[in-house]
């Protein structure tokens, strides 16, 4: 759909006779981000540089005083700061919407991602409406665990192959699929990731954002005795750092402490490779008292995402 007034190569726009935006060069503006965007969140992504270049970064200028800085692109629109003294965010928000409503393509979302405490109540002045789900980021630093798995267990690796057109899936794809469906379906991860059926939980995407280290830390929990696929954790890259993609038991092998021993191979594997492990939850998940016995520390409490409905 050719989308009215974007460009990739969007070097200046005019939002008013007095505001508007300029491309930024990734590296200065993720400087400011880290510094201005908000200290608790940055705080706790201290390494994160903001800077990774194919993202769409402009500066907000007010007239000639550079005032803030946003990501955005038709559809999206995050990581919006003030530079202080400024703080008329509203204001400015307002004018940023006005842009995207004429850059994007309505018959979808306008989405905002991981919307902070103190932004909420901006985006819901704008007209963004807040999903459901109430999510935090949890890390911890990697360390040597000695995990002792049961005798009636086999523990694999995931593995991947790469087709002719360079697309790379797990190789045993559908028994993930059936052991994530079985672990999450009608659960609230399930839920939040809009997945009711065995096909939304084959794995086509992942292996993309994961490399050997991750997959050789990542877990398949077998059961000897049936050979099923009853366990799984899977890795992959967060802003080019190690984090949890997926880690789920089925229903009746709980309890056995499987979730911890997947977490502490992860860690014992990372270890003296990523410094640290991430994972995100969701409020309300039983998992999040696992990934507190195991010292994951919670960081700031978010709402997934918030939308401008699309056009119906």
């Amino acid at each position: 759909m050719q989308l009215a007034g974007w460009s990739d190569n969007i070097n200046y726009y005019d939002l008013s006779s007095e505001y508007s935006i300029r491309k930024a060069e990734p590296e200065e503006w993720g400087v400011y981000c880290s510094v201005y965007y908000n200290m608790h969140y940055n705080g706790f992504f201290r390494e994160e540089g903001f800077n990774a270049p194919q993202r769409n970064s402009f500066w907000i200028y007010k007239g000639e005083s550079k005032i803030g800085g946003v990501r955005m692109a038709p559809n999206i629109i995050y990581h919006l700061f003030n530079i202080p003294p400024f703080n008329d965010s509203f204001e400015v928000l307002k004018l940023l919407k006005n842009i995207l409503i004429k850059w994007s393509d309505r018959t979808n979302h306008i989405k905002t991602f991981e919307v902070l405490p103190d932004q909420v109540n901006l985006f819901t002045r704008a007209g963004f409406w807040p999903d459901e789900f109430r999510c935090r980021w949890m890390q911890r630093p990697t360390d040597h665990f000695k995990v002792i798995w049961d005798n009636n267990l086999i523990i694999k690796c995931p593995q991947i192959r790469e087709n002719e057109m360079g697309d790379k899936r797990f190789i045993n794809e559908d028994e993930i699929a059936h052991c994530d469906f079985n672990s999450f379906a009608g659960g609230f991860e399930a839920e939040r990731r809009k997945k009711s059926s065995l096909e939304n939980f084959i794995p086509s995407e992942d292996p993309n954002f994961t490399n050997e280290i991750l997959t050789q830390a990542s877990t398949l929990v077998y059961d000897k005795d049936t050979g099923q696929l009853i366990a799984n954790c899977r890795l992959c890259l967060q802003d080019n750092q190690a984090a949890v993609y997926s880690i789920g038991v089925i229903p009746t092998y709980r309890g056995r402490g499987l979730a911890t021993r997947m977490l502490q191979r992860a860690l014992t594997d990372l270890k003296d490779k990523y410094p640290i492990l991430r994972l995100y939850v969701m409020e309300g998940n039983d998992a999040e008292s696992v990934y507190l016995n195991l010292g994951f520390v919670p960081g700031v409490q978010e709402i997934q995402s918030m939308y401008i409905p699309a056009n119906q």
